[in-house]
């Protein structure tokens, strides 16, 4: 028979195995738990864009906020109110700084940009460009418009159009040194030179400025009055060139082939002031931007190809109430 001094050590013996198998399970639903959310956290998405508050990069914010609410991602959309690749830079900088999951950004100088995109790279940050690439930088892809044929679809659209007059053309874009809109333009004089009696009267920028481009206008239309063809290369030039071709009486004397689908361009084009404007597809940039880092950082999912041509759209009076819908079904 057991004396009362054993039983009590057994009794002792037992409340203490239960404690630590009741800790253990405990430990283990933590490790699970955690675990768990770990895996279902929240993401942490970070949109650089080169103009915070230019309407046409709103589309691609259109776009990404979009994304956030599919995929459930925490989305934020920084960036410099004027071209300023040093602020961008910053940006960047400062998403790497607060542990971002992914970047999206533009590549508006990929050899100043090479650098803190291999910073984001050894960080483990993942970052999809849009809109300009940085070919020899680390990126998960690249969204954005084969600018040769976007150039080479306007050439052809004004060829089209002057129906053998000779092509007397004025070029304007943001700024002389800008790869994207430097491959456009050189696509449009390459097709434009086919047609017999192209000639390119000057090459202008604006900054991204509208009131810089309306100026400039105003003094090249006075001194190249053969105008007949004006091409833009960036989103304020359509309107700009515009404003000065309807005041100055000479709406059906120059046709005017914008870029990008500012409501400006838009009411421009109704109006028949502009002939057409050529679309990039900013929405695409910002949503699949965000989709292909979603499933890069939570699958480990590689995009199929790393450049994709986001796509370009000839928008007319023919097409101007249809060719959203067209975008948004890439």
């Amino acid at each position: 028979m057991l004396s009362k001094k054993r039983i009590l050590a057994l009794f002792l013996t037992l409340i203490m195995v239960a404690a630590l198998v009741a800790g253990c399970g405990q430990k283990s639903s933590q490790q699970s738990a955690n675990s768990s959310s770990s895996k279902d956290k929240q993401l942490h998405l970070v949109f650089v864009s080169p103009l915070i508050g230019h309407p046409i990069w709103l589309v691609a914010k259109e776009g990404f906020d979009d994304a956030a609410k599919k995929y459930g991602f925490q989305g934020d959309w920084v960036g410099p109110q004027g071209i300023d690749a040093n602020a961008m830079i910053q940006q960047i900088e400062n998403a790497i700084a607060s542990k971002a999951d992914g970047i999206i950004t533009m590549a508006l100088n990929p050899e100043a940009f090479q650098p803190v995109l291999e910073k984001a790279q050894k960080a483990g940050i993942p970052v999809v460009l849009v809109n300009s690439d940085a070919p020899n930088a680390p990126r998960l892809a690249f969204i954005g418009t084969d600018e040769k044929n976007l150039g080479t679809i306007g050439a052809k659209e004004i060829i089209k159009k002057l129906n053998g007059t000779p092509a007397k053309v004025l070029t304007m874009q943001s700024t002389m040194d800008a790869k994207v809109a430097n491959k456009m333009r050189e696509a449009y004089e390459e097709e434009l030179k086919k047609a017999p009696g192209t000639e390119i009267l000057a090459r202008e920028s604006d900054n991204s400025d509208m009131m810089t481009a309306v100026q400039k206008f105003q003094n090249l239309l006075r001194t190249y009055p053969q105008t007949n063809v004006i091409i833009g290369v960036a989103a304020e030039v359509g309107p700009a060139a515009a404003k000065v071709v309807d005041e100055m009486g000479l709406k059906d004397k120059v046709n005017i082939i914008a870029i990008d689908d500012m409501k400006e361009t838009l009411d421009y084009i109704r109006s028949g002031v502009i002939y057409g404007t050529l679309t990039q597809n900013f929405y695409r940039m910002g949503y699949q931007a965000a989709q292909l880092l979603v499933e890069n950082i939570k699958e480990g999912k590689k995009p199929s190809q790393q450049v994709i041509d986001s796509g370009t759209i000839f928008v007319t009076k023919d097409n101007i109430d249809t060719y959203k819908e067209q975008m948004k079904k890439w």
